[in-house]
C-alpha cells in the first residue's frame, strides 16, 4: 500500500552539487557492467568521476563471498561491517550512489545497505551519464578514505529467501523486472523463461530513455497500477534474473511510496532446482 511518509530514493544532481561540500556527504562510483571486467571499471573512474567520489567495487562489497555473483546473497552482517568500515561510512552519514548502468549496480548496494540497516543512502538520478551531461564537477583525484564506524543490523524485512518465497509466491504480486526476452525464455534452453506466476516489468519502463532519469512519479505509478490491478491490496516482491535490475523497480516503487522486499538471487535461485518448474512466454 502506498505510503506518501517514505522518502524519495533518488537525489538530483542539483541537489547533490549544493551538497557536496559537506564532510558527511559519502559518494561512491558503482560504475561496470555485469560480466564485465571491475579493473576497466576502476580504470574508467580513475581516468574521470564525480569530484570526491570513492569507487565501489559491487562484486567485492555487500555480497556473499566465494560464490558466483548470479548466486550470491547479500552479504552477513560480519563482511557487511568490512564494507562500512572499508569505504568509510559512519552513523550520520549522507551515502550518495551512482552508476553508468542504469541504475541497477547502484541500485543493488543501495538495497544492501539498507537491508543491514543503513538508511540514509540515495541514488543519484541519471546517474553518470546526466552528470556529465549537465556539466557538474568532475576529476581524476583519488580522495583517501578513513575508517568507517557503521555497525550492521539486518532488516529482514527487504528480504524474501527462496524458501520464503516458495510458501507465498501464489499469494502475491511477484515482478520481474528483466527484458521481455529474458522472462520469455529461450527454446533451446529448458531451464530458461521466468518462476510461474511472475508478472514482467522490464526495469527499462522505470527510466526515459533519452536522459536516463526517472520517470515522473504519475508515470511510475500509471506504469504499476495498469500492471498490478490489485497493487494497493496484494503483497508484492520484486525479483529479476540475480537480484540487480529488480532493485531499479524498487526505487520506482519507493517513488510512488511503497516499500516492498527483494527476492535475493532471483530467477538464478529459483531455477537450480530442476525440480522446480519454469515457465515461458
Amino acid at each position: 500500500m502506498s505510503n506518501n511518509s517514505i522518502e524519495s530514493p533518488l537525489i538530483s544532481a542539483e541537489e547533490l552539487v549544493n551538497l557536496m561540500p559537506q564532510p558527511q556527504v559519502k559518494i561512491f562510483d558503482v560504475r561496470g557492467r555485469w560480466n564485465g571486467d571491475p579493473a576497466e571499471a576502476f580504470k574508467a573512474y580513475t581516468q574521470s568521476h564525480i569530484e570526491g567520489a570513492v569507487f565501489l567495487d559491487w562484486t567485492s562489497h555487500f555480497v556473499e563471498p566465494d560464490t558466483p555473483l548470479n548466486l550470491a546473497s547479500v552479504a552477513n552482517e560480519a563482511v557487511a561491517n568490512q564494507s562500512f568500515e572499508a569505504l568509510g561510512i559512519s552513523e550520520g552519514d549522507l551515502v550518495v550512489l551512482y552508476d553508468d548502468y542504469h541504475h541497477m549496480l547502484a541500485g543493488r548496494m543501495w538495497w544492501a545497505m539498507r537491508f543491514h540497516g543503513f538508511t540514509n543512502v540515495k541514488i543519484l538520478n541519471g546517474g553518470w551519464k546526466h552528470w556529465q551531461s549537465q556539466g557538474h564537477p568532475v576529476s581524476s583525484m583519488l580522495p583517501m578514505v578513513s575508517k568507517g564506524a557503521f555497525r550492521a543490523k539486518s532488516n529482514p524485512e527487504l528480504r524474501t529467501s527462496l524458501e520464503e518465497l516458495i510458501e507465498i509466491k501464489d499469494h502475491i504480486n511477484l515482478i520481474d523486472a528483466r527484458g521481455v526476452k529474458g522472462y520469455q525464455g529461450r527454446v533451446d534452453d529448458p531451464r530458461s523463461g521466468h518462476i510461474p506466476g511472475a508478472i514482467n516489468i522490464p526495469y527499462s519502463e522505470m527510466l526515459d530513455a533519452a536522459s536516463g532519469l526517472f520517470k515522473p512519479r504519475e508515470a511510475l505509478l500509471k506504469i504499476f497500477q495498469e500492471k498490478l490491478p490489485n497493487l494497493a491490496t496484494t503483497d508484492t516482491v520484486s525479483s529479476c534474473g540475480a537480484g540487480y535490475s529488480g532493485t531499479v523497480v524498487l526505487l520506482a516503487l519507493q517513488q510512488i511510496g511503497m516499500e516492498v522486499p527483494l527476492f535475493d538471487g532471483s530467477f538464478s535461485v529459483w531455477k537450480m532446482d530442476e525440480s522446480r518448474p519454469v515457465a515461458k512466454g
